[in-house]
């Protein structure tokens, strides 16, 4: 069955995700910071609630949850056991391990949900996975772990967590499509440039950027992501801590 993603821009420059299948009134939302934008979404599409995916417990990524449950009853919410307490409406918490995707008891748009332990940004981040079928490529979801050509602040975790959290990701098919937390795409690409100015394929991307970069892919962060192109985990912990500088 084919899916649908759609980013719904929340806030200054999040993205939530709406997920459905065609022919089916049911959808799902990952991390909606905001209540309104997604509800907006379901409605003009004529789509129902079913469940919302929430990679980690940061309010700009589940704040959006009790007003939704509030108008759909009977959603799912699911998110990474360390952080129940963290995310609203906790109602399945997943206890996916960090050195692998595994299946979920969760299914969305008939598709049995994978999920890695991501720890980095937060400790109880969580990247969901919905396999290709039929050779078309899996979508994952990686909040504030993976950005285009980037990866989120270590508000929780250690250079060696993200290092791991990272090459899991990108361990995926090449052609798996990444879709991330924040729309900070050209500020990360300009980070990119002083870290590897030689690099050809950082500079073909800076100057074929879209205004909406969601997704990437794992093949592109592979060739333009400083992060994920860090030798080791001390010179990621470097390029973290000059890219927290950045101007």
């Amino acid at each position: 069955m084919p899916i649908v993603v759609e980013p719904v821009p929340c806030l200054r420059d999040n993205y939530a995700y709406l997920v459905h299948a065609p022919g089916s009134d049911e959808a799902w939302l990952v991390d909606p910071s905001e209540p309104d934008p997604p509800q907006r979404a379901l409605s003009d599409r004529g789509l129902r609630l079913v469940g919302i995916l929430a990679t980690h417990h940061h309010f700009d990524h589940v704040g959006g949850i009790p007003a939704l449950l509030a108008a759909h009853p009977g959603t799912w919410v699911a998110g990474h056991t360390h952080d129940r307490g963290r995310i609203p409406g906790l109602t399945i918490a997943v206890d996916a391990p960090a050195d692998l995707f595994v299946s979920t008891p969760l299914v969305v748009a008939g598709r049995t949900v994978l999920a890695a332990h991501i720890p980095g940004h937060t400790l109880g981040a969580i990247a969901w996975l919905l396999p290709g079928e039929d050779d078309a490529p899996g979508d994952a979801f990686t909040g504030d772990t993976l950005f285009a050509a980037g990866c989120g602040r270590l508000f929780e975790g250690t250079p060696a967590q993200m290092y791991a959290s990272l090459a899991r990701i990108c361990a995926l098919p090449a052609d798996t499509r990444l879709w991330f937390g924040h729309e900070y795409t050209a500020a990360n690409l300009r980070f990119a440039a002083t870290v590897e100015p030689d690099n050809a394929d950082v500079a073909a991307r800076r100057e074929a950027l879209p205004a909406c970069t969601t997704p990437t892919t794992v093949a592109l962060e592979r060739a333009t992501n400083p992060f994920v192109r860090a030798r080791d985990a001390d010179e990621l912990g470097e390029r973290r801590a000059a890219k927290d500088a950045f101007k």
